[in-house]
């Protein structure tokens, strides 16, 4: 269920201000109503908006290119920097897919969303959620996570946490949408308190813990090879809740345009126990997922800007 405002019935709001009519806030307003036009273009023309986008992003993005370039060195130091600078320049051509088509999450229909967004269940969580068993959809960062999360929250609801973003204007959009089927959203500094207590009412928990946040209670774990800071969270989490990790990504499908949130095996005999173990588990999970197309990743966050005591700085 959702009020009338579209938010879920718990979890972090935002509303409409009169001070987001500001001046300041007029550009905002612009883009959002030529992101709202470019929505009903034409698929080719929305296409070549988008490959468009992605290479303007690659032209002016020289710091996000730069750290692309050594996030795939670390992890494919087996391939030839033509072939990683070949997934770079493809992993900036799905960027700006996503940007150009990201309007659809912001406005389309319900009708629209079924038809533009898929789920494959290698998981069984549909037959999961229909029994009323929980499940922690434990996803990698990848320009087209919340047009995963959305078509999950579409069937399942489900609670998830975002990072509040500066701009009001796109915090209020952004998270209206995330709940406009009744996901409740929460901030990260409000804990995991309210996912766990959800996950245990049988939700599903769309959880994001790839992200490097720094050194606090973190342990270093492999990822494609190097020592990674990772959250050990997940151990936790499954013993307070009883559910199983079923690891994701979203993807982006070129060649068939359309969206996809993949969802694996459920991770087995996990956790283990061992907090380093399971943040292993959990990295080498999702580096199976990953490695299906390498592109789609994430590849311009410092997943290694953390490093182990003595180790040198890769940015």
């Amino acid at each position: 269920m959702t009020d009338a405002g579209g938010q879920a019935p718990e979890g972090y709001r935002t509303h409409f201000e009169r001070a987001m009519l500001h001046p300041r806030y007029w550009g905002t307003w612009l883009g959002i109503g030529l992101l709202w036009v470019a929505m009903w273009l034409p698929r080719p023309v929305a296409r070549g908006l988008g490959r468009m986008v992605g290479w303007l992003a690659w032209v002016t993005g020289g710091r996000r290119r730069q750290i692309g370039r050594v996030n795939l060195r670390l992890c494919f130091p087996e391939w030839t920097e033509a072939e990683r600078e070949r997934v770079l320049r493809e992993h900036f051509r799905i960027v700006g897919q996503c940007f150009v088509d990201y309007p659809v999450l912001w406005f389309g229909s319900l009708r629209r969303h079924r038809a533009r967004l898929h789920l494959v269940d290698e998981a069984g969580v549909l037959e999961m959620q229909r029994q009323g068993q929980p499940a922690i959809i434990c996803a990698a960062h990848a320009p087209a996570l919340d047009f995963g999360g959305l078509r999950l929250s579409l069937e399942c609801g489900g609670v998830s946490f975002a990072k509040p973003m500066k701009n009001p204007i796109i915090e209020w959009i952004n998270t209206r949408s995330r709940s406009q089927y009744g996901a409740a959203m929460f901030a990260r500094d409000q804990g995991l308190r309210p996912a766990i207590r959800h996950t245990r009412q049988g939700k599903v928990f769309y959880y994001l813990a790839d992200e490097d946040l720094g050194p606090a209670h973190t342990v270093f774990a492999p990822f494609f090879g190097v020592p990674k800071a990772t959250i050990p969270a997940l151990g936790r989490l499954v013993r307070l809740t009883g559910a199983p990790v079923v690891p994701s990504m979203g993807f982006y499908r070129v060649d068939e345009d359309r969206y996809e949130l993949v969802m694996a095996e459920p991770l087995a005999d996990f956790p283990t126990g061992d907090d380093v173990q399971d943040a292993a588990l959990m990295n080498a999970a999702l580096e199976a997922l990953i490695r299906r197309d390498p592109a789609q990743y994430l590849w311009t966050l410092r997943f290694f800007k953390t490093r182990p005591q003595g180790a040198p700085k890769v940015y």
